[in-house]
């Protein structure tokens, strides 16, 4: 089966990590796992193997087809439900974990899709530079996503996986991250939070004051006492804590 590096088809040929993915995510008879990018199934096998229910989102229908074939029993039996759509529009089924060695040209929206759902623990493989923004708190990594992820959840790198471990190789190595539903941050509002560091972060090279000036214009109410202590600042010398306070007292 031809694959696409155009559509981030790089298939996990490596068994004993798809095999430390589910042991990370701590998968048991009684867990409905979601695996978004399904592929040919080498951690989907891995997941029936622990799991009580698999729901596996693939967008290629030849993958669709080869799950189906090669998990039949699974299938038949209802243990494994092959959803095939894009996973940005399928509507996630109700799942208790999330295990998957997802297409990396869309972590990001994925990222937020699955961090609006209720979830016990998710075990995610990214390109290893996005894992890395995941979990930056200072440096070049660090950005918008790395402080609005952590109000969400507490993320965590796990171990680099090197490309060789995947036919045909991408270009960049990939990591493990897992991911705990309880906030790294404390917010009241994450929506609203979402869009005071997404406004900060637009001028990242400039001082703070100037964000500081396009928030008012968006509704935000900034006090002068935070414009005198962090206008001078640039976006990234700013931890997440200190996004989290300055938000909580707009």
């Amino acid at each position: 089966m031809k694959l696409y590096r155009s559509r981030d088809q790089h298939i996990l040929k490596n068994k004993r990590i798809a095999y430390r993915m589910v042991e990370y995510a701590e998968v048991c008879d009684s867990d409905i796992v979601l695996e978004v990018g399904c592929g040919t199934g080498v951690l989907t096998e891995k997941l029936l193997e622990k799991a009580g229910k698999v729901f596996g989102v693939e967008v290629d229908s030849r993958f669709v087809d080869l799950l189906r074939k090669k998990f039949r029993e699974s299938v038949e039996s209802g243990k494994l439900v092959v959803l095939k759509g894009d996973a940005l529009k399928v509507e996630f089924p109700s799942f208790t974990k999330f295990v998957s060695n997802i297409p990396y040209s869309i972590s990001s929206p994925l990222t937020f899709k699955l961090l609006g759902c209720n979830f016990r623990l998710a075990v995610v493989m990214y390109q290893k530079e996005f894992a890395e923004r995941l979990v930056a708190r200072r440096g070049k990594e660090y950005g918008r996503i790395s402080v609005i992820v952590k109000a969400y959840a507490t993320p965590e790198v796990l171990e680099v996986v090197n490309r060789k471990n995947f036919h045909p190789p991408p270009k960049v190595d990939s990591a493990i991250v897992r991911f705990l539903p309880d906030p790294e941050i404390k917010v009241e509002d994450v929506k609203r939070f979402s869009e005071f560091v997404t406004v900060c972060f637009s001028m990242r090279r400039k001082r703070l004051s100037k964000a500081f000036c396009l928030l008012r214009k968006r509704g935000f109410e900034v006090p002068e006492d935070i414009v005198k202590k962090y206008g001078e600042r640039r976006a990234e010398e700013l931890e997440p804590e200190v996004y989290a306070e300055i938000f909580e007292n707009l």
